[in-house]
Formats: C-alpha cells, structure tokens, sequence
C-alpha cells in the first residue's frame, strides 16, 4: 500500500487503521481511500488546466472514475470539477459546447466506451465544425480477461464492447486524439489535448484509457500549467497589411463576410472601427453563429445563409474567419473582384471539396489581423488622404439611406394584432420587445432563422448564439451550457442574473433528447426560456428538394407525402412538464403546480405576449423554468409551396387540407382566427 502521508508515518497510519478497525470499519474500504489512481488524477488534471465542469455519462468503464469523482467531492469539493449528470451523451456534448461558446474555454465530457462515443452523435459535428473546444473521455473495455489486474473484465458487456479501433468513431472530427496507457503520464495527456483543443481553428478532442490503467495506482504530481499554453495568435505579414487595406480603400463597392470572428467578443467593436474608416463599406454575416457586426450598424447587410446578393455586385470582398462566404452556384462574385481571406483555417482543411477563390490567404487570428489593418489605414498618410475625398461621403450617405429603407421594410412585416397567427416575424418581435435587453439568444430556428434575427436585430457581442454546424438538436444542451456559464460569471462580477432563452424549431428540438434536457435544466435547476416553433415539422428537407426539382413531383406533394410531417403533433409543453419532474401523468399527483418548468401552448400574437409576461416573472425573476410552444400558422395545414412562390420573395404560399383534400391560395401574415 503507498500512503499520502511520506514514509515516515507508516505505523501511525497502520495504528489509525487498527482503531477504525476496532470500531467496525472495513479495512478495504479505508486502504482504498487513502489511494491516488491514474482517474483520480485524471480529474485533478482537468482541473488544475481549468476545467471546472465535467459533463458525464457514466458506464461498466468506469469504476475508478467513479471512485474518483467521490471522493474528490467528499475530500476537497471546492477545487474540484462540477459533475453534472446527463441521461444523453448528446445533452452532455452540447452543454460543453454552449459553454464554450461564452468562455472560449474547453469543458469535459465523460462517456462510455464506444456505445457512449456514438450516442455523441451530430454533437462531435458541431463541436468540430462550429470551431468549439471540448474536452472528451471514454473508457475502453478491460484488456485482461481473469482477474489479472485490477479493473479486469467483470461482466459480459466487455466483450461486446470492443471495437477494433474505437477511436476510428469519431478522429475526423477532431483536433486530437490520444490515449492514457499509463498514469505516470495522464495529466501530460490531458496537457497536450486541451492545448490543441484550444488553438484556433478551436474544435473537440477525444481521450480514452481501459479500466486497468485507470485503477492504476501512482505518485501524487502536478505540471506547471503556465508552460502548457496553446498556440499564440499570428499577424499579417506587413506586406498584406498594405494590400488589403489598400484593396479595401480604392475600391467601388467594398464587401466584408464573416461567419466566426464574433466568437472572440472583442471583435465586432474593432469590425465597426474599421467600417467607421471606409465609408460606404458593407459587412455581412454569413454563419450567423455569432453575433460578428452590429445589426444597427449602416454597413450591416444582416445575416443569411451565404446566400445575400450582395456578393454579387461587390468589387473587393475580405473574408474573415468564414468557411462558405457564398453559393457559387447561386450567387457568386463577380469574377473580376478582388478577394483576401483572413482566418485560422483558410483553406478548410476538413472539408474535401471547398473552394472558394482568393488572391490572398493568411492564417491569421483575425483580432490581430484586423487591428493590424484598422492600425494602418488610420496611419497611412496616402491612404487618410484619400479617404477626404467627397465621394466617401455620398457613399456614406446611400448607404444609410440603404440601410434605413431595410430597416423600415423589415418592421413592416410583423402583424401584431391580438388574435393574429404567429410567423417568426412577429414571434421575433415580441421577443424583441417583451424581453430584456441583455437576453442572450440561443437560436435553432433553421427555416426561420433569418425571419428572427431580422426581428431581434442583434447589436451587442454574445447576444445571439447559433450552431456553426448542421447537427439539428444542439440547442436543447447548448442553451443549458450557455447559462451556466454566463452564471459562473455573473457570480464573479456580480451581475444581474442574465436571461437566456432558446428559440428552436420542432425538427430540431426532437431530434436531440429533449427529455434529457430538460430534465438536466430541473435537476440542476438552470432556468431558460425555451420557445417551441412548431410547424408541424421539418420544411428545409422541401426547401433541398425545390433547390434541385424547382418542377418536380415535390411542387404537389404535402408535407405527409414527402415524409416531412410530424402529424399528429406531440404536445411540447406537456413534455416539458413531465420531464422536468413533475408529477403529471401520476394518479397519485400530490402538486401539480409545483412543477419546475412550466409548459403552455400559444396559438396567436395576444397569447404569446401574455405568456411572454409570465416568462419574464418566471424565468427572468424568480429564476425557474418556461417552455412556450408556439403553434405556427403553417402548421394548420401541409403545406405546397409553388414553384413560382417558393423562397423567391413572393407573398403567397399553397395549402392543402389533410381533410377536406381543397388548395388554397394564402397570403403570408394575413391570418387571424375565425
């Protein structure tokens, strides 16, 4: 037995463990505490590196850590990781994503071997597209058979539960992939992983070790962390500075995408200082994942899916941290502009097929590189000279005149009258308006996405949060991670707690244990808003469809047809209580109301405004719970969507009546209830 306590206390320790003895104690169970193992010190690693959450799922690889997560919480709770229980590996990845979104510091995640690795599912795709670190451990089945060391195989699941390479699940999703095989090294495993999980492009990484080596017993050790920093962040070479910023300054109808650079929060007020510089400058968000440029600004162009024209007439276009700046197919550049790339992945080295031209690329970080070029235009003699020519100013003007109009075409399209149905164009501005101004939105609307940041307008760095990647279900976990986060800092800056509140579609929202979720937000008690788009079901899959048969079968087909309805529609607010706790559905019920996520169900502006008031009693003071299902108005009947209507601005859309089999021709925002 190795002790704690140094070589020269061995017999207090024996004698100590005789009077325990005396009392009734069991020997075992003492002598095993006084152990420090490979997982113990796992978990001390991911502490001492920063880690102050671990996210778990536990399984039959897992022994030791479960000793380990004991008696770190029984011996030293305040310098240890919070363990937050999911019942889905997809709530546990998301939550760490959400939390990285508002920290850009990794956080854990524990699952069970390779089971547990796919139950990650569309999480390790976001983590991974969505540039985000997470820190990721799974156990491996037991390598010994007979009992030959301590955590040999025990049950029949170990032999079913060995893949040849179980890492092979998720490695092209990763930033780093490794394994402990012994403990003398475990915290410089960890070292190593976080430091790749934390330099740009950020993404997940993917530990794992076998039960033997997690019960190995070891040396008490610790690195110094100040020497295991990630990589710093690169300039532009000068020569760069001065094409770019000359590119930017001579020409006509100068265009900046981003996608990512809001991530880092000091970014969007550096991107206004540079537009400040140029007038007449237009900035677009393509990914919508962050909030990367004022939408109060009058160099905004808004946020869309790389799909804006306004790449289209653009002579210089600077990308920065942006992975799909437009559809070539759709709505290209000219071929004549002049283009430069700035981000920590230029080239897209995880996507096979990606190009997009440029006549410059640089792996930069995109803070330095656009203070580099603020720096020198407000610098160069040649270049401030230039700018006082009168032309600046007629630019600057159109353009806030451009802006004004579409700022004011926008607020045209709400219809807020009491028994109006509900698009997300008024379900954007009753958020806009009912809440408080620091809600941090956390948005999975996909169809409705660009309707709702038009509404919710957001200018402050952090205020809308979006996915990055395609894995529908990420907001049920993210939006839980994204409070807890923005909790543990208000704790420190003692902040008024934030309000945060998940805008989802009902595609999205079921396709990632939802039940799962809610429960964790109950058992945890992290308060959300969470606000239901229920359409009826998924309408992007028509959408692909009518991008590729603008004439086919699909133009005639419901949405039962093509396999897109979720008729009869499940009852999301009940879900929501049932999940969260309650005792609903019990016959011997002993307090209905005292159910910590309250669910309701809105059909029409009058009663999502109310419900919107009691959100703000509920969740923004008395720190509980809400979920608001929103019944949509295209989700009275399916839907056929005409060629000549669909997604090309029109303002009528087809209905067909699952009952009586009649088509009717409606014009959007003009239903009211009979």
């Amino acid at each position: 037995m190795r002790t704690l306590c140094g070589n020269g206390l061995i017999e207090t320790i024996v004698a100590i463990i005789a009077i325990i003895v005396d009392v009734g104690f069991e020997v075992s169970t003492i002598l095993f505490y006084t152990m420090y193992t490979t997982a113990f010190a796992l978990f001390e690693g991911l502490w001492e590196a920063g880690i102050t959450a671990c996210f778990v799922n536990v399984g039959s690889d897992h022994p030791s850590i479960i000793e380990a997560i004991v008696k770190g919480k029984r011996e030293r709770p305040a310098s240890w990781p919070k363990i937050i229980t999911c019942p889905s590996e997809i709530t546990a990845i998301s939550m760490a994503d959400g939390y990285a979104r508002v920290t850009g510091k990794p956080q854990a995640v524990l699952v069970h071997v390779d089971v547990g690795t796919q139950a990650l599912g569309q999480g390790i795709h976001n983590a991974s597209v969505g540039r985000v670190p997470v820190f990721i451990f799974a156990g491996l089945c037991p390598y010994t058979e007979s009992g030959e060391l301590p955590g040999s195989r025990t049950e029949y699941s170990h032999w079913l539960q060995e893949p040849h390479d179980q890492t092979a699940i998720v490695r092209q999703y990763c930033r780093y992939t490794g394994e402990i095989r012994t403990g003398l090294n475990v915290k410089q495993t960890i070292g190593r992983a976080l430091q790749f999980a934390s330099s740009t492009p950020k993404g997940p990484v993917y530990i794992t070790s076998a039960r033997e080596v997690l019960a190995e017993e070891i040396e008490s050790y610790s690195l110094q962390q100040d020497q295991w920093v990630s990589v710093g962040p690169a300039a532009l070479p000068s020569a760069a500075v001065r094409d770019i910023s000359t590119a930017l300054v001579q020409a006509e109808r100068p265009l900046i995408i981003t996608g990512y650079s809001g991530r880092d929060r000091r970014n969007p007020k550096l991107l206004v200082e540079l537009a400040n510089l140029i007038p007449g400058i237009r900035v677009h968000d393509t990914g919508g994942s962050d909030v990367c440029f004022p939408f109060s600004h009058i160099a905004s162009e808004g946020s869309r899916f790389s799909t804006d024209e306004c790449t289209e007439d653009a002579d210089m276009i600077l990308l920065i941290d942006c992975d799909v700046p437009w559809i070539p197919a759709r709505n290209p550049p000219p071929k004549n502009a002049k283009i430069y790339h700035i981000d920590s992945d230029p080239l897209n080295q995880q996507f096979p097929v990606s190009f997009f031209p440029a006549h410059g690329r640089w792996k930069v970080d995109s803070f330095t590189a656009v203070t580099q070029l603020t720096n020198y235009i407000k610098g160069d003699i040649s270049i401030t000279s230039a700018l006082k020519n009168p032309k600046y100013v007629t630019r600057g003007v159109e353009r806030a005149t451009v802006h004004k109009a579409r700022v004011e075409n926008i607020a045209s399209q709400p219809r807020l009258g009491d028994r109006d149905l509900l698009d997300a164009h008024n379900i954007g501005s009753l958020l806009k308006s009912s809440l408080r101004d620091s809600t941090t939105f956390v948005v999975e609307a996909v169809t409705s996405a660009n309707a709702l940041y038009d509404q919710l307008q957001p200018d402050r760095p952090g205020s809308w949060i979006n996915c990055g990647g395609t894995g529908i279900g990420w907001s049920n976990g993210a939006v839980l991670g994204v409070k807890m986060a923005l909790a543990d800092l208000e704790r420190e800056e003692t902040h008024k707690p934030s309000l945060v509140c998940q805008v989802v579609g009902d595609g999205s929202f079921m396709c990632a244990a939802p039940s799962s979720a809610l429960w964790v937000a109950s058992k945890y008690e992290i308060p959300i808003l969470t606000v239901v788009l229920n359409n009826g079901g998924w309408k992007a899959p028509r959408n692909s469809a009518q991008l590729v048969y603008p004439h086919g079968l699909n133009t005639t087909a419901s949405d039962e047809e093509i396999n897109t309805s979720f008729r009869p529609t499940p009852n999301y607010a009940a879900l929501a209580e049932a999940a969260s706790g309650s005792n609903v559905g019990w016959e011997n019920n002993l307090d209905k109301s005292g159910t910590w996520i309250k669910g309701l169900r809105v059909k029409t502006v009058g009663e999502f405004r109310d419900a919107l008031r009691l959100a703000n009693l509920r969740v923004g003071q008395e720190g509980r719970g809400m979920l608001i299902e929103v019944e949509m108005w295209n989700m009275m009947a399916d839907l056929i969507v005409t060629s000549a209507s669909y997604d090309l601005g029109k303002k009528t859309s087809d209905y067909l009546d699952p009952d009586s089999g009649i088509i009717t021709t409606i014009e959007e925002g003009t239903f009211i209830l009979p």
